[in-house]
């Protein structure tokens, strides 16, 4: 009984912990919903062992009552005694049936939600047609057309990062989802069908790239190698064009200030564009030498649009950078909050005056008139 009664004060002691107690910022969050995850499912499946086990001990006790003759005094009192533990332990029997039965409700009422939400916004990318925009969020894929949002229908909903939409479908690095038989980190991994399936390519089950991007139509791949891996000998910048068959490790020269935001160009292979805290800067050699497009600004996107210029949000504003002559002009955009700012931008590659960009406190605008107006389309995460 002592330890019937230890395993079911072990099950109320875990489904009791906070939930933001598991919570170490937001390099972590994944792992604290996939911790949470398993921990309510294991809560289920706990709940109705222990309801199970308790419902047996309880048969056994009624059956060893009713084998007692209550004509003798002592086998009486050991009735009285049994039937007192029996009904405690029928009593016990419906805690862990209502634990099952809310954490079912919880579990189900939350895999069944309809509406399209964002816990963080990783990435945002055109189809080729220029018909559908993909916004990799923690749990899936979410998708705007005709100004409609919808979340991802086929495959699993994986914490996609280092999002890359190209012509054909996406590169990516990041996480499986809840459930998944996948590996975890991805490595990097492809995808031509929206999602439905992916092809891995290389460091599976290695590395999670956060800071990668990869050329609309040139497919070269960048990538900010955090640790040793088995590919690459020590942290740095490297990139391939080959589909990850070989690596090569970028010098970096003349890149100055702490990486936060990086694009391929979409179709001049070995041209990439990365922002810092302390400018924008732009190589054409695959990232072995940097010249300075914006000094002494710290920048928090960058994209490449499809006229040959570099968009780039800095101190609130929106610039397009001509890769020409670098001159520059600025595209009119809506007043953000004092503790935002532009996470990701695009260009639509079949409308030059099609723009969306998404911000840190989790906003989408969309623009059709080149920055004239603009659409709200999701609101501090959540699709208007």
């Amino acid at each position: 009984m002592r330890h019937l009664l230890y395993s079911f004060a072990m099950v109320l002691t875990l489904l009791a912990i906070p939930f933001n107690v598991l919570a170490h910022g937001t390099e972590e969050e994944h792992q604290q919903e996939l911790l949470m995850n398993t921990m309510i499912k294991n809560g289920i499946i706990g709940s109705l062992v222990l309801f199970v086990v308790l419902l047996l001990v309880w048969y056994v006790l009624k059956k060893k009552m009713n084998g007692l003759n209550i004509q003798k005094k002592e086998e009486s009192v050991k009735r009285n005694k049994l039937n007192k533990i029996s009904k405690s332990v029928l009593f016990l029997c419906f805690i862990p049936l209502l634990a099952a039965v809310i954490l079912g409700f919880l579990h189900n009422n939350e895999s069944t939600e309809n509406g399209v939400t964002f816990t963080h916004i990783h990435g945002l990318g055109y189809t080729n047609n220029g018909q559908e925009i993909y916004v990799p969020s923690h749990d899936g894929l979410k998708m705007y057309s005709d100004g409609i949002w919808s979340n991802q229908t086929e495959g699993e909903q994986h914490d996609y990062m280092g999002f890359s939409m190209v012509e054909d479908g996406f590169y990516s690095s990041g996480h499986p989802a809840p459930g998944s038989k996948m590996a975890n980190p991805f490595g990097i991994l492809k995808s031509t069908d929206k999602g439905k399936t992916l092809e891995t390519l290389d460091l599976y089950k290695e590395i999670d790239f956060h800071g990668m991007t990869v050329g609309y139509t040139t497919k070269d791949i960048f990538v900010f190698n955090p640790e040793p891996n088995s590919r690459m000998d020590e942290p740095g910048f490297y990139y391939s064009t080959d589909e990850t068959k070989t690596w090569n490790q970028s010098k970096l020269e003349g890149l100055v200030g702490q990486a936060s935001t990086l694009a391929a160009h979409p179709t001049e292979e070995g041209t990439v564009a990365i922002g810092t805290d302390s400018g924008v800067f732009i190589s054409t050699d695959y990232g072995n030498s940097f010249e300075p497009l914006l000094e002494n600004e710290n920048a928090t996107a960058v994209s490449f649009d499809h006229n040959n210029s570099l968009l780039v949000s800095v101190s609130g504003q929106l610039l397009s950078i001509s890769l020409v002559d670098n001159s520059q002009s600025h595209l009119s955009i809506p007043s953000l909050d004092s503790d935002d700012a532009i996470a990701y931008v695009r260009q639509n590659p079949q409308n030059a005056s099609e723009y969306v960009f998404s911000t840190l406190n989790k906003d989408i605008y969309i623009t059709k008139d080149s920055g004239d107006t603009w659409t709200k389309i999701v609101n501090k995460g959540s699709a208007e």
